[in-house]
């Protein structure tokens, strides 16, 4: 795909716009540099005929893909995201919102489709969903596609083995070409809304919005669904999308519940289409497509349908090897460096000053007073200070790090207090992604310690190994209470998922033996 242009004005003057300056990965000075030379009515027309709109090309592409065209990378890596997420769910499933979310469900009732993650109940297809897709997303532990700042995983395999459980016949092979099209297109409709005017500017949190859509494409390839009731899926899923930016700002539960929300809807949206219920045809680039009615017609079509079926998402994901938000994970392997500098000792610090850009400063260093003591879990996993501070003590990050009692750490927050954060616009990267953090420790005899991490463990350049990415799974499903032997039988299953036959089996095991 093209390097995108992203021009936008003025994001330094509110936390809103400093989160939108991360999502599009560079610094204020190089957008509004990149502004001035781009004309205010570059824009396409919008598209009358609906049989042109790129959701056309988009439900061709699903419908033609099949497993034996993907690429053996594609389907190494997609398992290794099947695996990370049902680990990240298992964790997450007494998670703050999710208990919650899972209560109301079960108090509801209806049709036991599909099995809640963890448990033994089954409920709803589509409520099966907004609880997994919540719960996957509630620890900030799941995968990302840096450059659209999308996390993948949790708005497509939720609603994916959802369907599967309900529909007779569905094999391990039906899941990964589903997963690999979710991935693909919830990246490619993100990547294609940012030039001119990112989402994240006017509220649109990307995971969520793009998820409906994801979804529902995901979900009616399994369901085997016809052209007209793909695009009609899309249609009816654009006609529920939404998802704001708020609640990170807020620090609500409902940041963690948006994948949940979208997959839920795009399961809707694609069982309501397989009834015969008609959506908007025009769903991208009508005059009220997506494109226009949310992005005011700035969009790159290059982005959305260029290479379908020859360059995959799925190859730019990245995997988090630590519980916090992609954005501090340059900040924790800068201090894990640190901590492995033979001088360094815990008891000797007199100061600690993380530097970092402006979209990574704004996000997770400022205020530093409200930063250096977290009273929430999802307010540690975007703290600079907490996690700097954790990594210098104790060596390593966990997700005993950021439970409650973790948070009322008195030796943890005694070091927060000695923790500065400072801007510095050159540390940005070039394209997206996570910017680079320098960490500086100055000990009482006045010597300081320096490291910088330019790009962060678990990207594409840097990926976890096969021995890591088991690792993360047996910690996340042990704290979830299964056993050694049921762990291994899941991950032996995923390892050869192309194998599977009844692709509803892998649900059933993630339920703690009694």
């Amino acid at each position: 795909m093209k390097e995108l242009k992203i021009s936008r004005r003025g994001f330094a003057q509110t936390s809103l716009a400093a989160i939108a300056a991360m999502y599009a990965g560079r610094s204020v000075q190089a957008q509004e540099s990149q502004s001035a030379k781009e004309p205010a009515n570059d824009r396409p027309a919008p598209r009358k005929d609906a049989s042109t709109d790129a959701i056309v090309d988009i439900v061709n592409f699903c419908l033609e893909t099949t497993y034996d065209r993907l690429p053996a990378n594609v389907i190494a890596i997609t398992k290794q995201q099947v695996l990370d997420t049902l680990g990240v769910s298992l964790a997450g499933q007494n998670a703050e919102g999710v208990t919650q979310l899972r209560e109301f469900t079960l108090h509801n009732g209806g049709r036991p489709d599909s099995h809640v993650w963890g448990t033994r109940t089954r409920v709803p297809a589509h409520e099966a969903a907004r609880i997994n897709g919540t719960m996957a997303h509630a620890l900030d532990y799941d995968d990302t596609h840096e450059k659209s700042y999308v996390h993948p995983a949790v708005i497509t395999v939720p609603a994916v083995l959802a369907i599967a459980e309900q529909v007779p016949g569905v094999t391990g092979k039906d899941i990964i070409v589903a997963i690999v099209l979710g991935t693909d297109i919830s990246c490619r409709l993100a990547l294609a809304g940012q030039p001119g005017v990112n989402p994240f500017k006017i509220g649109w949190h990307n995971t969520t919005t793009y998820g409906y859509i994801a979804s529902a494409l995901a979900a009616g390839k399994l369901l085997g669904l016809t052209k007209d009731q793909m695009i009609n899926a899309a249609g009816i899923a654009y006609h529920q999308a939404a998802g704001n930016a708020q609640a990170h700002i807020d620090s609500a539960l409902t940041k963690r519940m948006g994948p949940g929300f979208a997959c839920s809807a795009g399961v809707l949206a694609a069982q309501m289409a397989r009834h015969g219920i008609t959506g908007a045809r025009g769903v991208l680039e009508g005059p009220l497509g997506l494109y226009y009615q949310y992005h005011k017609g700035h969009y790159n079509r290059e982005a959305l349908v260029g290479s379908l079926g020859k360059q995959f998402a799925t190859t730019d994901l990245s995997f988090k090897p630590y519980p916090s938000c992609r954005g501090s994970h340059t900040a924790v392997d800068a201090a894990l460096a640190v901590t492995r500098n033979p001088q360094f000792s815990i008891n000797d610090v007199k100061s600690i000053t993380i530097y970092n850009g402006p979209a990574e400063y704004k996000l997770l260093g400022d205020p530093v007073a409200t930063k250096r003591a977290p009273k929430t879990n999802v307010q540690a996993q975007f703290s600079n200070p907490w996690v700097v501070a954790t990594i210098l003590n104790n060596g390593q990050i966990t997700l005993d790090d950021f439970t409650p009692a973790a948070l009322q750490n008195k030796t943890i927050l005694a070091l927060t207090q000695k923790v500065n954060t400072a801007l510095d616009d050159t540390m940005v990267t070039k394209g997206g992604g996570v910017g680079p953090t320098r960490v500086v420790v100055e000990l009482n005899n006045g010597r300081q310690l320096t490291e910088t991490a330019m790009t962060a463990k678990g990207e594409p350049n840097q990926p976890l190994t096969p021995a890591e990415f088991e690792q993360k799974f047996k910690d996340c499903a042990a704290s979830a209470g299964l056993n050694s032997a049921q762990i291994a039988s899941i991950i032996k299953d995923i390892e050869g998922l192309e194998h599977m036959t009844q692709a509803s089996r892998l649900c059933e095991q993630l339920v703690k033996s009694a």
